[in-house]
C-alpha cells in the first residue's frame, strides 16, 4: 500500500490500534528514555508513540518514535506483502523485494504542504523545534536520526538520498555525520572538497515512509534513492524544487531545512550513542565534521520530527535491522550457490549485524564453513559482522537459546571457531581498540578486527547417527495441544 504522507501512515496506524499519544514529556530525555523503557520492555505488538504538548513549545509541534517497531508498521511502510508474520516469512518478503526493485523516477510539482510555512533570513532558527537530546551523555540535541539528506553530485547531476545524522549547532547552523564508505561522505571527500566547491545540501525529515526507508538501504552508485522510493510506492515521489538550493525536495515532507557546506567549515559533533549501544567515539572528542549553513526551512503546520535513535539493544530498530540485514546475507548466499539454506537471522543481540545465525540443511562435508566464511563477508562497510553462526536445520535460528545450545553442545573450540584476522571495521565499532582510533584523525587509516565463524553442526559424516536429541516431537506436542487445549489457553 502507498501512503502519500507520514500523516496518512499515521492515521492508517492509529486506525489499526498501534498508536500510542503521549503528552507533556520533555524533548530532553524524557521522551527518549520513555520509549527506550517501552522498546525495550514493552508487550507485543509495541506501538508508534507520538508525543505532544511538548513544554516550552507550541502545541502541534510533535515528535514520533517506534515507526518500525512492530511487524505490522514495518510491513506496510516498505511495501512488504506478507500474509502470516513468522521471521523466515518476514525475510523471505524483504528478500523478494530486493530482488524486484523497481526504479519510478520522481515527479517535479509546483507546490505541497511542506511549503505552508516558508522560514528565511532572521526567521531561520532550528531552536523552535523540539529536537530531542537522545541519550544521557550525548553533546547536543539531533534533529535528524530518521530523516534523508539531500545531496547531487557535481558532474553529473545524481541526486544521492542518505540517512545520517543531524546535531543542530546553533539557529542556523548544524552538523552532517557520514561515516566512511558512504555516497554522501564520498561526495564531500572526492568531489566538493577537493574542488574548493560549495556543496548544496537539504535534509528532509518526516518523509513519505518509502522515501525514509530508501535513504537508508543501499542503492547502486548513480541510482536516485527517489526513484527506488518511487517503485516501493508504485507511483512517483512528488518533489518540488529547492527555493535556495535547487535540489529535489520531498513536496510531501513535514520538515525541510536547505542549506549549504562550504569546504573546511566544521564544528565538533558529539559525542552520540551509536549503532552498538556504546558511544564508540567518547575518547576521540572533539570530532570535527561539516557544518552546515542553514539558508531556508520549509515545514508543513504542526510539524513532526521523525526520530530513530540506536541504543543498547534490543531497541525500536531491531526488527528493521534483523529483517533486511538477514534477507540481504540470504540473498547473497544464494547468488553464491551455497545450497540448502534454510533460516538466516541478524539478532538484536548483535545491534543488527555483529551475530548473524545461518540454518543450513547440510548435504556435503565443509558445507557449514563454507556458509559461514561466506556470510562472514557479506556484510555493508560501516556495520561489520563479528559472529556468524551456522546450525543444523534442527535448531530454530531465530531462538536464541537454540542457537546457544547448538553452540554449547556442537561445537568444538578448538577445531570449530574459526577466526579470520584484519577484516574491515569501522571507525564506530566499539571493538576497534580506542587508542587506535585516536591515532589517526578524519579522514581515518582504514581500521581492521577479525571475525569469528562458529560451526555448531553435528559432523557431517554420521550425522545421521548423532546423539537423538531430548526433546518432545512433533506429533506428541501437536497431541497433547489437542487433548490439553484448556490448560494451553490459560498458559501459552
Amino acid at each position: 500500500m502507498s501512503y502519500p504522507d507520514l500523516r496518512e501512515w499515521l492515521r492508517n496506524v492509529d486506525t489499526e490500534g498501534e498508536l500510542e499519544r503521549i503528552h507533556g514529556a520533555d524533548c530532553d530525555l524524557e521522551m527518549s528514555a520513555i520509549a527506550e523503557v517501552l522498546y525495550r520492555e514493552g508487550k507485543q505488538p509495541l506501538p508508534a508513540l507520538l508525543f505532544d504538548d511538548i513544554p516550552g513549545y507550541p502545541r502541534g509541534y510533535r515528535t514520533l518514535y517506534g515507526m518500525w517497531a512492530s511487524p505490522r508498521r514495518l510491513a506496510k511502510s516498505v511495501g512488504l506483502s506478507i500474509d502470516k508474520f513468522d521471521y523466515t516469512s518476514l525475510v523471505k518478503g524483504c528478500m523478494k523485494q530486493l530482488s524486484e526493485r523497481r526504479y519510478i523516477p520522481p515527479k517535479l510539482v509546483n507546490t505541497g504542504p511542506v511549503l505552508e510555512n516558508v522560514l528565511t533570513g532572521n526567521k531561520i532558527d532550528l531552536t523552535k523545534f523540539p529536537s530531542p537530546k537522545f541519550h544521557e551523555l550525548d553533546g547536543g540535541r539531533y534533529i535528524g536520526t530518521a530523516v534523508a539528506v539531500i545531496q547531487r553530485d557535481p558532474d553529473n547531476g545524481w541526486v544521492n538520498l542518505g540517512t545520517y545524522r543531524c546535531m543542530v549547532v546553533d539557529r542556523d547552523h548544524f552538523t552532517v555525520h557520514m561515516t566512511e564508505g558512504k555516497h554522501g561522505r564520498y561526495l564531500i571527500d572526492e568531489k566538493y572538497g577537493p574542488r574548493n566547491q560549495v556543496m548544496p545540501i537539504a535534509i528532509a525529515i518526516g518523509t513519505e515512509q518509502a522515501v525514509y526507508y530508501a535513504s537508508g538501504r543501499d542503492v547502486s552508485w548513480n541510482v536516485s534513492e527517489y526513484d527506488f522510493a518511487g517503485g516501493i510506492m508504485g507511483e512517483p515521489v512528488e518533489v518540488i524544487e529547492g527555493p535556495y538550493t535547487k535540489l529535489p525536495l520531498p513536496a510531501h515532507a513535514e520538515i525541510v531545512i536547505e542549506g549549504e557546506w562550504l569546504p573546511g567549515e566544521m564544528a565538533n559533533e558529539g559525542p552520540f550513542g551509536e549503532w552498538a549501544g556504546y558511544y564508540a567515539n567518547l575518547g576521540r572528542l572533539p570530532v570535527p565534521e561539516p557544518v552546515i549553513r542553514v539558508k531556508t526551512i520549509l515545514h508543513r503546520n504542526d510539524p513532526i520530527i521523525t526520530c530513530m535513535p540506536p541504543s543498547a539493544p534490543p531497541n525500536e530498530q531491531s526488527l528493521f535491522h534483523g529483517a533486511f540485514g538477514s534477507a540481504e546475507i540470504w540473498s547473497k548466499l544464494e547468488l553464491c550457490n551455497v545450497p540448502g539454506i534454510k533460516g538466516v537471522w541478524n539478532h538484536a543481540v548483535g545491534s543488527g549485524i555483529l551475530f548473524n545465525v545461518i540454518s543450513i540443511k547440510q548435504s556435503f562435508v565443509g558445507h557449514p564453513m563454507q556458509a559461514g566464511l561466506i556470510a562472514s563477508q557479506l556484510v555493508t562497510l560501516t556495520h561489520t559482522g563479528a559472529f556468524t553462526v551456522v546450525v543444523d536445520d534442527d535448531i530454530n535460528p531465530y531462538d536464541l537459546y537454540d542457537v546457544m545450545w547448538a553452540v554449547a553442545t556442537r561445537t568444538d573450540p578448538e577445531r570449530d571457531i574459526h577466526i579470520i584476522p584484519r577484516c574491515f571495521a569501522g571507525s564506530s565499532d566499539p571493538c576497534v581498540p580506542l587508542e587506535e582510533k585516536m591515532k589517526y584523525p578524519k579522514p581515518p587509516k582504514p581500521l581492521s578486527k577479525g571475525r569469528a565463524v562458529i560451526d555448531a553442526c553435528r559432523p557431517y559424516a554420521g550425522k545421521e547417527n548423532w546423539y537423538p536429541v531430548a526433546r518432545i516431537s512433533s506429533g506428541l506436542r501437536q497431541q497433547v495441544l489437542d487433548k490439553w487445549d484448556t490448560v494451553f489457553k490459560r498458559l501459552l
